[in-house]
């Protein structure tokens, strides 16, 4: 069973926060949090036409949001299969993050659903790269890390079966109630279940359960757990968490909704987990944006009692990637300014 290590080192008392700035007290070792991305607002947004049946309004069945997790998992798993998807299960995983991240938040966001089915299969894979790009552009440390979960949407030769499968996958999550679990505006809403975590619990064979040594908490464990470990502990902006084995973050999800309840913000904290699976660090990084953890959020890949200091390393990583991040940004701000200025020279020759 997964346990949660509350701080990774002694804290000292720390400093008032700057409200202006992000607590950075015992988080300098985690990268810096990511600048803020404006993304254009003129992009076009899916305008869902309002079900005639009021059963396509995709409710789920249960109001208990963890059996709506597992519910959908078994949904996904069998059209998936059933469709003759493969062995591959980080697509289908990658379809339903795909979905649970779209950007259309509030009351209205699960009447997407029935633009997400009206997509052919060309706009489908089209969406999902969009989807991908754009927290790509704002968290590119964690969508990086999300890697297994989206670089097969660029395979130049898929198995045949494979768009049918994506296809069943897609009506299988809508219909289960997805977007109810996943797009409110409101971030404890968002962070009522672990999706990724249910579908890495079903769809994982027994045999890659033993040999990655994977144990599913139950929500309502870890909820538990997180209570009695938090429950008279001075919590103060900027200490850490730190998960050496954490799955898909199911340990988070409960401590984010225990701070919540006290009247703390995540974002004040920061969030450090690895994994030996590199799918269920995948899955903790789309939840990381899902429960909207914060930014300062560190995911590490690997076997933690063998390769060593892996946050060190992850941290580096996610440097990378902010960096490489703000240097296509530049390059493209350049692009576009160089564009403007030739515009507007043959606008004064002509």
């Amino acid at each position: 069973m997964n346990q949660l290590d509350l701080f990774a080192d002694d804290i000292d008392e720390p400093a008032t926060p700057n409200p202006a700035d992000a607590p950075r007290h015992n988080l300098a070792d985690l990268p810096p949090a990511p600048a803020p991305v404006t993304l254009d607002p003129r992009r076009p947004q899916p305008s869902p036409v309002p079900p005639k049946d009021p059963l396509q309004h995709y409710r789920p069945a249960s109001t208990n949001p963890h059996e709506v997790a597992f519910d959908l998992a078994d949904a996904v798993s069998y059209a998936w299969h059933h469709a003759q998807g493969g062995s591959a299960i980080e697509v289908p995983v990658g379809v339903v993050a795909a979905l649970a991240l779209w950007p259309l938040r509030g009351p209205d966001a699960y009447l997407a659903a029935n633009w997400w089915l009206s997509l052919d299969d060309r706009q489908l894979l089209a969406a999902f790269r969009e989807c991908w790009a754009r927290w790509w552009i704002m968290r590119p440390d964690l969508i990086d890390r999300a890697t297994p979960l989206h670089k097969w949407v660029d395979d130049e030769q898929p198995a045949p079966t494979r768009e049918g499968a994506v296809r069943a996958v897609v009506e299988a999550a809508l219909t289960k109630g997805l977007l109810h679990l996943t797009s409110s505006n409101d971030a404890y809403t968002r962070s009522s279940t672990d999706v990724m975590g249910a579908l890495l619990t079903v769809m994982r064979s027994p045999g890659a359960h033993d040999a990655l040594a994977e144990v599913h908490t139950p929500p309502s464990i870890t909820e538990l757990m997180a209570r009695m470990t938090l429950d008279g502990t001075d919590l103060q902006p900027g200490m850490r968490f730190d998960e050496p084995a954490g799955g898909t973050g199911g340990m988070y999800r409960a401590a984010a909704q225990a701070l919540r309840d006290r009247g703390l913000d995540p974002h004040d904290f920061g969030w450090s987990l690895t994994d030996i699976d590199p799918v269920a660090a995948a899955g903790a990084a789309v939840n990381a944006i899902i429960w909207d953890l914060g930014p300062h959020v560190l995911i590490a890949c690997g076997d933690t009692l063998h390769e060593g200091n892996l946050q060190a390393q992850a941290a580096t990583e996610a440097r990378e990637s902010l960096a490489r991040r703000d240097r296509l940004q530049s390059q493209a701000a350049f692009l576009a300014a160089l564009k403007q200025a030739s515009t507007l020279i043959q606008d004064i020759a002509a």
